[in-house]
């Protein structure tokens, strides 16, 4: 079993528009209310914006691995896990990493799994983020885990992976 972690998911607390602070939205994209979250999505822009909901005001010390359980077309509430992701890509923490989600997948009808990586920095799509990208999607494949299109969240956006999705959901 690899150490994956699980946050309870707990809404973030609502904009408060009499708040003053910079930090609530940006102006470059206005940040989802929480509760769009768990509101059923049919492309993956709809699913960017329920990640974009969850995240909140984006800002991450370490690279993550957030893992949404898709229940037909909602993301499912509840305990949201991820896994801490080393600086280089890693295909066997993959392999074993997507060899336990079979296991949810195989036993839950109509599940799916919805994926954000999450890293510090300001830059945008770089080749580490494509490499961990491209592995995720190669192993879902292979172990018919049924993947929805990678995002990838930074300090300042949350993007849609230019990534082939065949085996997308």
């Amino acid at each position: 079993m690899i150490g994956m972690t699980h946050d309870m998911f707990t809404p973030r607390p609502a904009d408060d528009p009499t708040d003053p602070s910079p930090t609530n939205s940006s102006p470059a994209e206005p940040i989802p209310a929480i509760e769009t979250f768990e509101l059923p999505f049919g492309s993956t822009e709809e699913l960017r914006q329920r990640w974009r909901a969850l995240m909140g005001p984006l800002g991450f010390s370490e690279s993550r691995l957030w893992v949404g359980i898709v229940d037909g077309d909602r993301m499912v509430p509840g305990m949201l896990p991820y896994l801490v992701l080393p600086t280089v890509p890693n295909a066997r923490l993959i392999e074993m990493f997507m060899s336990q989600l079979v296991e949810v997948t195989d036993t839950v009808a109509r599940v799916s799994i919805a994926l954000l990586l999450t890293r510090p920095g300001s830059d945008g799509i770089t080749p580490r983020d494509l490499g961990w990208a491209g592995l995720l999607v190669d192993t879902a494949g292979r172990l018919a885990v049924p993947l929805h299109p990678i995002h990838r969240a930074n300090d300042v956006a949350l993007e849609t992976m230019p990534t082939p999705t065949e085996s997308a959901a």
